[in-house]
């Protein structure tokens, strides 16, 4: 039995346990933020993970293939595939995530990163919104602008994202820019949280990279803004929200669209 089949069969056996388990290892990583997650939100949006995972699992061990595909890649890929299917609950949010990793892939490649990096990047690209598998996601879909309450929500998923991906051995070293992905390069009002050079640059770049292609697409309480209406907020933001040393970069990735 191969590597990959193991693992389908192991994932298939224990589900329920991993699923227990990894409710109380969120609980206790993520603090006090995810107070209000019910534990039947965990359960459905852990579950729909592990589900995902193994079907992508199953459909790359079955396939053909005169490449051994190593355990990372075949994960890889089933996020991927969930993160497809996360954009796709609102007709806002389809491609959004693939929009964002190749534009973080882009400016990645123009800061001079090496290509361990740039892979490193381009995956935290990809699981950036995992958080979004609970219900937060259905607020991209309200006619109108957030009240505080409900941003804040929103932006829990930061946290859920960051604690999903933990336990993963060779995803764990990305959860600080998983974490902080949204997180003003200013450091905000009081968050405590990081600021400036001290935020993972990872994040810095997919803070940049998610706002800009946010403003780009519409949503239900406003039209999608153009290139060059977009680059105008970036500018605006750089040294508050966004990193002014990568803010230009924005502006070479306009260029090359």
């Amino acid at each position: 039995m191969s590597q990959a089949q193991n693992l389908i069969r192991t994932l298939e056996d224990n589900s329920l346990s991993i699923l227990s388990e990894s409710i109380g290892d969120v609980r206790a990583h993520g603090g006090p933020t995810l107070a209000n997650v019910s534990d039947e939100d965990l359960q459905v949006a852990l579950y729909t993970v592990l589900l995902k995972i193994i079907d992508t699992l199953r459909e790359k061990a079955s396939a053909p293939s005169e490449v051994k595909t190593d355990t990372k890649t075949i994960f890889v890929a089933a996020i991927r595939d969930m993160m497809d299917y996360i954009d796709g609950q609102s007709t806002y949010t389809v491609g959004h995530t693939r929009a964002v990793t190749s534009h973080v892939v882009q400016m990645a490649s123009r800061a001079g990163l090496s290509d361990a990096e740039i892979d490193d990047i381009e995956t935290a690209a990809w699981i950036h919104n995992i958080g979004l598998i609970n219900q937060s996601q259905k607020l991209a879909a309200l006619p109108r602008t957030l009240t505080q309450d409900e941003l804040k929500q929103a932006r829990n998923h930061t946290v859920m994202g960051a604690e999903m991906i933990r336990p993963i051995q060779f995803l764990s070293h990305l959860v600080p820019t998983i974490r902080y992905h949204h997180s003003r390069f200013d450091g905000g009002a009081g968050t405590g949280e990081p600021a400036g050079e001290n935020l993972p640059l990872g994040a810095r770049l997919i803070c940049l990279a998610d706002a800009f292609q946010a403003m780009l697409e519409p949503r239900a309480y406003r039209s999608a803004l153009t290139r060059e209406q977009a680059l105008l907020e970036v500018d605006k933001g750089a040294g508050a929200q966004f990193d002014p040393a990568l803010v230009p970069l924005a502006h070479e990735l306009n260029a090359s669209l």
